[in-house]
């Protein structure tokens, strides 16, 4: 609590608070370790203005000035060793969407289970006879064997009216970012209900489908691709922070017509994720019990691999990479569609027709995108950009080879490029200028010492169709731009080079 004195008790320990909400809920979060997000409540006691800080249970230790502190009693005291691994074992483990409600199964609302039935029959072919019985497939009843079960937080927040005061979800469309909306849906839980409508504005309204010719078939397409936006939306509702109960996740869709999404989720990633991470990292929901009810539902990908699918989806139609970060206490994503690259589709299309394995894998569109841009591919950097591992990369990459999508600069070199196949199907999709003679030059080298522990001036002859003057220029200009490093001898045909550090 800000705005009382300690020292004093009664009405004089009332001495009011002057801080702003916002500036101090930064504050928190940008001095603990890792940053913490509170809820702040504003009160009014004896006419003096006092802020309630309420802070959630942590999963994990939470440090101010490097320092772990609890309260025992009237004080904060600093933990170390045994009594700070003993007191945080207590606290791990604990899914806030999996306690009790206080809410039974009669309280639900007629349009969340009509929505969970028809969600489930999409999923699955069948539904059960009874909605008590979805429910409890769902795994959102406490005690299955009652007949009016407890629901369980995450039963109350997508079948009932769970604290109808707090407004869950808000999607706006707007013309631009900070102006005023010109359509809406917003409200409390039950969360099932509020879900569909959100999405039929969002598809309807924001990115409306029409029928275009891809390759040689009619599809239906829009702006921001279908499974993106539900993705996004239910990523936000799965993973939000709902212990802070005065926070909103809020969707907003920009543009006439609208080619940006923008979802902003209250509370931070979870503990051992960062966005440095998102593709490689395997979900990790703040709500198992919820997340685990939204994939039962088929609302969520059961793999845990959403954010995968939002980037296949996102880059397959040409669009920007998804940004998404952490922003003073909340996740923030944002998608950039616009009008789709349907030949850059067709192009992946006929790549998984040919390879049907490729259909869903990240990997080649991070891969075939990278090469729009520049005209050489090498291993290391798909491993990097696609957060995956080296032979997780080399994989992906042999199996393009195999598809005919790319061929290696070198026999057994670890560089790739477009075949000229792939090159005649995207034509001017590839954004890449004219390359300068040295730049050619540095890919063929690298590549030629995938395979050799150094190169000499003879090799580089060959391999760059060059004079003897021209290639020892050549060689000499890689040393001094940092990508060989002489081997020893600095005169004469001994004069050899080496690959000066790791490619990245």
């Amino acid at each position: 609590m800000v705005g009382v004195d300690g020292k004093a008790s009664g009405p004089p320990a009332l001495v009011g608070a002057q801080s702003d909400t916002d500036w101090l809920r930064r504050r928190i979060w940008a001095l603990t370790v890792p940053n913490l997000t509170v809820d702040i409540e504003e009160v009014i006691r004896g006419g003096v203005r006092l802020l309630l800080i309420n802070v959630p249970d942590a999963l994990e230790e939470v440090r101010s000035g490097g320092r772990l502190r609890t309260r025992i009693g009237r004080d904060c005291e600093e933990m170390s060793g045994d009594r700070a691994r003993e007191f945080l074992e207590a606290r791990r483990g604990f899914d806030w969407s999996a306690q009790p409600s206080a809410m039974r199964f009669s309280e639900t609302t007629p349009e969340a289970r009509a929505s969970a039935r028809r969600h489930y029959e999409e999923e699955h072919g069948a539904a059960p006879g009874s909605d008590l019985e979805i429910a409890r497939r769902l795994g959102l009843l406490i005690r299955n064997h009652d007949t009016d079960p407890e629901l369980s937080r995450a039963g109350a927040l997508l079948l009932g009216a769970f604290e109808p005061n707090v407004e869950q979800l808000v999607v706006l469309i707007a013309d631009a970012e900070g102006v005023a909306s010109r359509r809406s849906v917003r409200g409390p839980a039950p969360l099932l209900p509020l879900l569909d409508a959100a999405l039929a504005l969002l598809l309807r309204d924001a990115f409306p489908s029409s029928a275009r010719l891809v390759g040689t078939q009619r599809q239906a397409v829009r702006a921001m691709p279908e499974v993106a936006v539900r993705e996004t939306l239910v990523n936000a509702i799965m993973h939000r922070d709902y212990r802070l109960d005065r926070a909103t996740i809020v969707g907003t869709a920009v543009g006439v017509p609208a080619q940006v999404l923008k979802v902003q989720s209250p509370g931070g990633f979870p503990p051992g994720v960062s966005a440095a991470r998102l593709i490689a990292t395997r979900s990790v929901p703040r709500n198992p019990a919820l997340a685990e009810a939204m994939r039962v539902l088929g609302l969520a990908e059961r793999e845990g691999v959403g954010i995968d699918t939002i980037y296949r989806l996102m880059l397959r139609d040409g669009h920007a990479e998804p940004e998404i970060d952490e922003r003073d206490g909340e996740v923030v994503v944002r998608l950039s569609g616009g009008d789709p690259d349907l030949r850059l589709r067709a192009f992946f299309d006929d790549l998984a027709a040919r390879q049907p394995g490729l259909k869903d894998e990240v990997r080649v569109v991070i891969a075939i995108a990278t090469l729009l841009r520049s005209p050489v591919l090498r291993a290391e950097a798909l491993a990097a950009a696609a957060q995956s591992m080296q032979a997780d990369a080399d994989q992906t990459l042999d199996a393009l080879v195999r598809a005919g999508a790319l061929e290696r600069l070198l026999d057994g070199s670890r560089a790739y490029r477009l075949t000229r196949t792939a090159r005649d199907a995207l034509g001017d999709r590839i954004m890449y200028r004219t390359r300068s003679a040295l730049d050619r030059h540095v890919d063929l080298v690298r590549a030629y010492l995938d395979t050799h522990a150094d190169i000499g001036r003879e090799d580089a002859m060959m391999l760059l169709d060059l004079g003897p003057t021209r290639a020892t220029q050549v060689l000499a200009a890689l040393e001094t731009t940092g990508h060989l490093a002489n081997t020893g001898a600095r005169r004469g045909r001994s004069v050899r080079y080496r690959r000066a550090a790791p490619d990245g």
